[in-house]
């Protein structure tokens, strides 16, 4: 998985990352990566880069910062290679490809992308489109004489009410029966003194006779002694049982008077005839008629945005893995502090020092993505290589 045949390999910021030509898939190791991070090196591998570190330094740099990956067993030190001369020192300078990544030995690159750039323009725009209004003309009306009906035929119901008579009859009050009588049961009350809580002795805040230091809260402890708690209970014995007895009652009659109907209620009806009157009323002579008017579009000067330049991508020179060694990292980390970002001098890459770095780039007009680029290096006095 860290290489093989027909595989290019690219270290970006310390990540290790392997493109298979052949499968046309992209291999990454490091799970535990800092997405952003991960972003900026898939991106790199996917277009490619040139190192001439080998594959097998490649794999060990991986394996000493991730050893428990699974993939890093059997991976062994490399035999230490000859420091090459220290180059003349340059002007640092910063590489853009737009067409694909410079195919330089030492060199690692990683695609950035720039968003669509836009500027307000004013134009005309039809804010109503064109359409027909409908008008129409005053109708017509005349005053007439007319014998309108104010009120209908009706029937006038009269209701005819019922006659009453008072009549005495004796009626069943209430009928014979037999009358339970509960005898409550006897019980014979005792009370009994018995133990609630016995006599303990317990740990309180204070001083005593006998003292200890509570380890959790540091404060002084006495012993106390806690008497005995008793209550009272009462107990009750049944000295004789419940039971019933039974005695018989006789039924009551009563004499009452009631009202009977003697002749029922009935309804008569009486005819009413229909009330007519004479009154002028307002008639439709003449409905409105309609007739279509067409209206003109409305436009109104409207700012729209217009795309100046469309989003593009641009490939930035980086640090390589094989370069992020801890001492350049700690050169990093002492140029963004002595300008008073709150990063710490321990050479590592981690989320602290991503955001001091990008809060640089804000600052100093750089792309702001939070990658070691080389632009972004030189501005902070940091060698690439």
């Amino acid at each position: 998985m860290l290489s093989g045949s027909g595989m290019r390999e690219c270290a970006t910021l310390g990540l290790n990352l392997s493109f298979d030509q052949e499968e046309d898939q992209i291999m990454i190791p490091n799970k535990h990566f800092p997405l952003k991070l991960l972003i900026a090196a898939l991106a790199a591998a996917a277009g490619g880069c040139a190192t001439n570190t080998p594959s097998q330094q490649a794999d060990w740099t991986y394996c000493a910062k991730y050893g428990n990956a699974p993939e890093c067993a059997g991976v062994q030190a490399p035999a230490p290679v000859a420091a090459a001369p220290a180059p003349a020192p340059a002007e640092p300078t910063v590489v853009v490809a737009m067409e694909g990544p410079p195919n330089k030995a030492g060199e690692c690159y990683t695609k950035v992308y720039a968003p669509a750039q836009y500027r307000d323009e004013p134009v005309q725009e039809m804010v109503r489109p064109a359409s027909e209004r409908s008008e129409f003309t005053e109708p017509v009306y005349e005053e007439v004489e007319e014998r309108v009906m104010v009120k209908p035929a009706w029937k006038k119901v009269t209701v005819v009410p019922a006659e009453y008579g008072q009549v005495e009859e004796r009626v069943l009050v209430r009928e014979a029966y037999k009358r339970e009588i509960e005898i409550p049961a006897l019980y014979n009350t005792y009370f009994e003194k018995t133990l609630e809580k016995p006599a303990r002795q317990v740990w309180k805040p204070g001083r005593g006779t006998v003292e200890k230091i509570d380890p959790n809260t540091g404060e002084i402890l006495c012993l106390v002694e806690e008497e005995a708690v008793y209550k009272t209970v009462e107990r009750k014995e049944l000295a004789r049982a419940a039971s019933k007895s039974y005695q018989d009652v006789p039924a009551e009659y009563a004499t009452v008077t009631k009202t009977v109907v003697t002749k029922p209620e009935s309804l008569q009806e009486e005819e009413i005839p229909a009330v007519y009157e004479t009154h002028k009323v307002t008639k439709l002579v003449k409905a409105p008629e309609q007739t279509k008017v067409a209206v003109a579009p409305e436009y109104a000067t409207v700012n729209k945005q217009v795309m100046v330049s469309p989003e593009r991508g641009e490939w930035v020179q980086v640090l390589c893995d094989v370069n992020a060694t801890p001492q350049r990292i700690q050169q990093v980390e002492s140029a963004l502090k002595s300008q008073g970002y709150p990063v710490g001098v321990d050479g590592q890459i981690d989320a602290q020092l991503t955001d001091s770095v990008r809060s640089f780039q804000e600052k100093n007009g750089l792309h702001a993505n939070g990658l070691m680029t080389a632009e972004t290096l030189a501005k902070l006095g940091v060698e690439l290589q």
